[in-house]
């Protein structure tokens, strides 16, 4: 519309919306009832961001893990908004820089960020307990001494070291490919999708053997490990994060590998 969009809807997982001074919201752009084609003939998104005060927002975020991101539905009733609080993901940044070039590829990068934090904190958390002096109930030895202990712990460091390694070799390559004015890309999405759902899968399974190795210790509200298990998670249902996507990861390495050599 010349004079702006009709918007209205209602979204979830709102992150941090209770904090926001400014809140946005996906949307599929219409007209007569019918989605408006966009770029490979799929539906027209827009963009609206409003101040917070124009939101509605519900008090949904009764979740098993993330309790912290508020991450609340949010609820906008039908008004007029002005194309300039709309925006095109599609369109030419319009800020110079390799970084603004393209946002949706960096998104999965995020993810992976999040993923082997946690898994990190894990393992720092795992650390902190057998330094404490713990010994388990029917355990002849105190964690740190036990052979067993030390065994499991080595094969979740070498887990999180790989985890570390490949997410830093993936930042890196879109890092070059943003240097070089090639970000823009949808193989890179692919990629990052690659990542992020490895790295979500690999610092669950890091997640859940600190878990284990710890104890009934772990169980208990105070304890950082039970948090960091649900916080893991649920960040892998994410869908950056979710398995299916590793169909599009298939279909990229067999289109690439029939593409003749260069």
């Amino acid at each position: 519309m010349a004079d702006g969009y009709r918007v209205k809807g209602r979204w979830p997982f709102a992150s941090s919306c209770t904090h926001a001074q400014w809140i946005g919201g996906f949307c599929i752009v219409t007209e007569n009832g019918k989605p408006v084609p966009g770029p490979q003939g799929k539906p027209q998104i827009r963009v609206v961001v409003l101040p917070a005060h124009d939101w509605e927002i519900e008090d949904t975020w009764y979740a098993a893990g993330l309790e912290g991101t508020g991450s609340h539905h949010i609820v906008l009733r039908e008004r007029l908004v002005p194309e300039v609080h709309l925006f095109d993901l599609e369109a030419p940044p319009r800020m110079a820089g390799p970084l603004y070039q393209a946002l949706r590829q960096w998104l999965p990068l995020f993810h992976g960020a999040f993923s082997v934090g946690l898994a990190e904190g894990a393992v720092d958390d795992l650390l902190a307990l057998a330094h404490a002096g713990r010994q388990q109930l029917y355990a002849a030895v105190p964690l740190r001494e036990s052979e067993t202990f030390q065994f499991c712990l080595g094969r979740i460091c070498a887990d999180l070291r790989a985890a570390q390694a490949f997410h830093e070799v993936q930042v890196a390559s879109h890092w070059r490919r943003a240097q070089a004015g090639t970000l823009n890309d949808e193989d890179l999405m692919i990629e990052g999708a690659r990542s992020a759902v490895w790295l979500a899968t690999t610092c669950v399974g890091i997640a859940d053997a600190s878990f284990a190795l710890a104890g009934s210790s772990a169980v208990y509200d105070s304890s950082p490990l039970q948090r960091r298990l649900r916080d893991l998670h649920v960040g892998a249902q994410h869908a950056h994060a979710q398995q299916r996507q590793y169909v599009d990861v298939g279909k990229l390495a067999l289109r690439r590998s029939a593409e003749p050599a260069a």
